[in-house]
């Protein structure tokens, strides 16, 4: 009988164990993580916004490191999206995105880096140096006008 009571425990065990180091083996993200999938993107650039490391396609800026508040979580990354993507993400993972005061207006979230996997964060920012791109591509049409040529 106690190889019987044996025999389902030690599966238990193994599969823990398994389970544990899968877990050990998944590393929290950090900003280096941040800074290398936005890097590996065309035409990014590593800048800087109100002293802190930024990035920009083309010359719009789409994701950057908040300036450290009382209200911001340390390691956390910002990231331009548009609002009804925000409230999307926010209402589906609210342990991973979230808002301060400051950021409330703007068309951004806040993204706990560690809390979040790196193919989530890599298409997060993908979408917001998508987005960018669509600013930069308007904002040259734009700017080769012929002046006195508006709008049509």
């Amino acid at each position: 009988m106690s190889a019987t009571s044996t025999v389902p425990r030690t599966p238990a065990k193994a599969s823990t164990s398994t389970t544990l180091k899968k877990s050990e083996r998944r590393r929290a993200l950090t900003f280096d993580d941040v800074r290398e999938i936005a890097l590996s993107m065309p035409d990014v650039i590593e800048t800087t916004a109100y002293g802190m490391p930024a990035f920009k396609a083309g010359k719009t800026r789409f994701a950057g490191q908040p300036i450290a508040r009382p209200d911001v979580e340390p390691n956390s990354v910002g990231v331009y999206i548009r609002f009804e993507e925000r409230d999307r993400v926010m209402a589906a993972r609210p342990d991973v995105y979230y808002l301060t005061d400051h950021f409330r207006p703007y068309p951004a979230v806040l993204v706990r880096v560690s809390r979040v996997n790196r193919a989530e964060l890599r298409e997060l920012l993908g979408a917001a140096w998508h987005h960018a791109m669509e600013g930069s591509t308007r904002a040259r049409k734009k700017s080769r006008r012929a002046p006195g040529q508006g709008r049509k």
